[in-house]
This record gives C-alpha cells, sequence and structure tokens, in this order.
C-alpha cells in the first residue's frame, strides 16, 4: 500500500508540473475571476501541504517559513505577495521526494493523525495521504481549468500517456 501510495503522490504532482510547465510567471498571478486563486497559489498552497505533511512524518520540524507559506497560502490568505514559479516549482520538487520516500518507507499506515482538528475527519496518516492525493487533483483540475479560461491548450494526463 506504501508503494501505491507513494506513487499516486509523485503523479499527481508530476501533473501539477505539466498544467504549469509553459507557464511565465506573470501568467501564474493571472485570474480568470475575482476572488479566484491564480496557479502561484496553488503552488504555494500544495507547497503547505507538504511541509505540513513532512512535520507530521517527523521529517522535518516547522520552522519560520511554515507560518510565511501559511500566510500566502493558506486557506484564509491574505498576503498577496506570491513566491516566484522557479521557488516554489524547486521547493515542490524537494518535498515530493522527501514525501514519497518517506512513505515508501512507512510501515503504519494506520499510526493514528497527531493533528487533532485533522484527526476529525482523517483519523489515520492512511487518510491523510489519501486526502493529499485527491486534494492534488482537485487542484490540478482548477488549473486545467484556469487553462481553458485563458485560451490555453489542454494539457495530456499524466496517467494516461
Amino acid at each position: 500500500m506504501c508503494d501505491l501510495l507513494s506513487w499516486s503522490l509523485e503523479n499527481a504532482r508530476k501533473q501539477t508540473f505539466s498544467l504549469v510547465e509553459d507557464l511565465r510567471d506573470e501568467q501564474m498571478r493571472l485570474q480568470s475571476a475575482a476572488g479566484e486563486n491564480p496557479p502561484i497559489w496553488i503552488l504555494g498552497h500544495l507547497l503547505l501541504g507538504d511541509t505540513y505533511l513532512l512535520h507530521l512524518l517527523n521529517i522535518r520540524e516547522l520552522n519560520a517559513d511554515f507560518t510565511e507559506l501559511l500566510s500566502k497560502y493558506g486557506p484564509n490568505a491574505a498576503n498577496r505577495n506570491f513566491d516566484s514559479k522557479q521557488f516554489l516549482v524547486e521547493r515542490l520538487s524537494e518535498t515530493g521526494n522527501l514525501r514519497g520516500e518517506a512513505v515508501r518507507k512507512m510501515n503504519d499506515l494506520n499510526k493514528p493523525m497527531p493533528d487533532e482538528t485533522l484527526a476529525k475527519t482523517q483519523p489515520t496518516i492512511a487518510h491523510h495521504l489519501h486526502m493529499l492525493i485527491f486534494h492534488e487533483g482537485h487542484h490540478c483540475g482548477q488549473l486545467s481549468s484556469w487553462r481553458k479560461l485563458q485560451s490555453l491548450s489542454a494539457v495530456k494526463g499524466i496517467f494516461a500517456t
């Protein structure tokens, strides 16, 4: 199961990267409608999730960077001083590799979720990992929709090449 979860996380990330690969930094900040989160926010939001997962798995401690990410890319973020696409892609590559490696090595997916708030809907680490796969897929759908509204070409799915 760990190999399957790791594979799913890694391929969801590849899909995310394929959806922004051809975008310039200024395009990454465009909205199709008022109030919509632009692609750059989505990348930062995924990085926020990776950072927290690595903390939950005891791979990395949370630091001041987490607070900054939360202020820029959290669900109620008011700070619109986004990082560059290059910075976010590099960090997502790094955190994606770390999480994939950590998940492959796990031996107890039924470990209780240590975050009391998340545990209400995601009682185990396995639940959280499944949620992260769906979460990234959800944001890939948003990126695909955004691309269409920006009159950009569609991107092939990486799961059926």
